[in-house]
């Protein structure tokens, strides 16, 4: 009688049979990259350097597609001189949803080259600046190596936090979700 009662509790939810995983959450969003085939790798919460975890999701593509605002929003943290070679170009779009969308490893070459030297312009669409508004699918910035992807080469870092930086989901399903959209 006693196994007939384990078994009952196990079967019920709550009642000590293995947890169910978490559904992954899908946030409505454009692909961010102006290519129907890219290759996901380096997934969300792979370890990084032995000291970190990976909080996005990385999409290799050619160097130079446009990357494409996820949703509609303000741009944020887009640099206006050369950073050092190992932070690289990135830039945080500000989702009028409330959300924060990051994408890193923007192309810092010149035209024609892979000298690791280019100016933001070639990083980030012509013209735009911090506190620009960009509707969802607007051209926001190109595919690079910058920062510490050059041994990687050419893809895009996306990262998605819900409410405020740190709260960082896998994009992976909405990413997903969002080129099946398109396709």
């Amino acid at each position: 009688m006693l196994s007939l009662a384990l078994l009952s509790a196990c079967a019920l939810p709550g009642g000590g049979g293995v947890a169910t995983p978490p559904k992954p959450r899908v946030m409505k969003i454009v692909f961010p990259l102006a290519a129907d085939s890219v290759r996901f790798t380096s997934g969300f919460g792979d370890g990084r350097d032995g000291s970190r975890l990976h909080k996005g999701q990385d999409m290799f593509c050619a160097r130079w597609t446009p990357v494409l605002a996820a949703t509609s929003g303000t741009v944020d943290w887009i640099s206006t001189k050369r950073p050092p070679k190992e932070k690289g170009y990135y830039l945080l779009l500000r989702g009028d949803d409330g959300n924060l969308y990051f994408y890193a490893h923007l192309n810092d070459d010149n035209p024609g080259t892979r000298d690791n030297a280019g100016e933001p312009r070639y990083a980030y669409a012509r013209g735009l600046k911090n506190g620009d508004r960009v509707a969802a699918g607007d051209v926001i910035a190109y595919v690079g190596d910058s920062g510490n992807a050059v041994k990687w080469g050419p893809h895009l870092h996306f990262e998605i936090h819900i409410g405020k930086w740190g709260n960082a989901i896998d994009p992976a399903p909405s990413l997903k979700a969002a080129l099946a959209a398109r396709l």
